[in-house]
């Protein structure tokens, strides 16, 4: 499993960090990919433990008090048998239309072919 990599450049990104601390005392992240959260998490740490800057958008809408009302916002990453939404589909496309390259990781093995890929 290629998360075990992750695990790996994860505890040597801590090595280098903490010097003073002994590698066996250092704490071990437990990446996943069973969860929308769990994959994500281990997409944005592999990004940035590769020199990329990645951050993770919430998307839980917000209130505009000056109006009175909440306003929804919806993103997804989709795990298993999950599909895109039609606004995802849209907006899908006006990333490609705009010449962007758009992505969807249903599994970190895909994520990572997709990443050695791209930065070859």
């Amino acid at each position: 499993m290629r998360l075990k990599e992750l695990t790996e450049l994860n505890q040597m990104d801590k090595a280098r960090r903490y010097p003073s601390v002994p590698s066996h005392a250092l704490p071990k992240n437990k990446f996943t990919e069973a969860t929308a959260n769990g994959l994500t998490q281990a997409i944005l740490s592999w990004l940035e433990l590769n020199g990329c800057w990645a951050t993770r958008v919430s998307s839980a809408g917000r209130y505009i008090a000056s109006q009175g009302k909440f306003i929804p916002s919806d993103n997804r990453v989709n795990v298993g048998k999950d599909r895109m939404s039609e606004d995802q589909h849209k907006v899908k496309a006006a990333i490609e239309k705009a010449g962007g390259v758009w992505f969807v990781a249903c599994s970190f093995d895909e994520f990572l072919t997709f990443y050695k890929t791209m930065t070859k």
